[in-house]
């Protein structure tokens, strides 16, 4: 059971990281140690851990971990005795605004320091007049703004083991910079691969600038495959046999070269072909696209 929980508010103004104490009365702090306590038995039932890979979607029974995760140092610098003696949040002023988590720092049974995270963003926060709560047979709204908390954990750390669980990289990223553990290619960056001996971009300022998320994320790790190094032209128009693709080449320059197109469609298919995210079913054999680029086995 956890005890001595007590929440904080994680607040950012461009990189600049504060907490703030969110005050609780003692039935509020031990109805939501009993709240907090349900969400980390939920966020941990039968949950495997595995290392963080950007390429994959954990499933729902999948958390992500990253050891010797070393947490912001103001977030470090405190414990579940420590935050209580934090300023409490200024609810009138810009505060509520720069919220990005709400942090439960706690103790576990053995004595060990556990910090719970949930994100937050500015749809928490509830103004005057934004919900009603009946009471004597009327409905009433605050004069205060509110706090809505989430009704599950983003990530778990465990202080002891610098260890940080969580679920989705992108909500994690929001509340700690995990860019050292995956960034995604910059438009500099994909110019430089569209450069690749290998490969003949028909609009390197189409397919660079602007590039989404989801472009950003395969460039980056199709640079880190390395399969263009390793394998000739040849070798991977002969793999790309039966996955339904109509891989052109460019001889303009004496030697074979991939003809990568300035459309999104044929684009995001060979790409996820060169990551090897296209697949086909070992009995209907209908072509799939995984999500996972952990090796089995």
């Amino acid at each position: 059971m956890l005890e001595h929980l007590h929440l904080v508010a994680l607040l950012k103004e461009r990189k600049h990281i504060t907490l703030r104490r969110i005050p609780l009365v003692a039935e509020l702090q031990a109805m939501l140690t009993e709240k907090w306590q349900r969400q980390l038995d939920d966020f941990l039932l039968e949950a495997q851990e595995i290392d963080f890979d950007p390429g994959y979607t954990p499933e729902a029974h999948e958390r992500f971990r990253l050891e010797d995760f070393a947490l912001p140092e103001v977030v470090a610098a405190e414990h579940s005795d420590s935050v209580r003696h934090l300023e409490p949040i200024d609810m009138q002023g810009a505060e509520p605004s720069q919220i990005k988590a709400i942090l439960g720092f706690a103790r576990q049974d053995d004595g060990s320091e556990v910090l719970l995270i949930q994100s937050f963003s500015k749809s928490h926060i509830i103004n005057p007049g934004q919900f009603l709560f009946f009471n004597r047979n009327n409905f009433e709204s605050s004069e205060t703004p509110a706090l809505s908390l989430s009704d599950h954990l983003t990530a778990v750390y465990y202080p002891a083991q610098q260890k940080l669980l969580f679920r989705n990289y992108r909500v994690a990223n929001t509340i700690f910079n995990l860019a050292d553990f995956y960034k995604e290619a910059t438009e500099d960056d994909i110019k430089a691969i569209l450069a690749h001996g290998k490969l003949a971009p028909v609009n390197v300022d189409a397919i660079a600038k602007g590039a989404s998320q989801w472009f950003c994320k395969r460039f980056a790790l199709l640079k880190d495959s390395e399969i263009l190094d390793q394998y000739t032209v040849a070798q991977i128009i002969n793999h790309s046999n039966g996955y339904d693709l109509d891989i052109q080449i460019d001889v303009t320059t004496g030697q074979d070269r991939i003809v990568f197109p300035a459309e999104k469609a044929p684009a995001k298919k060979l790409l996820q072909f060169l990551n090897e995210e296209l697949f086909r079913g070992a009995i209907t054999e209908r072509l799939f696209e995984t999500n996972s680029k952990r090796i089995a086995g």
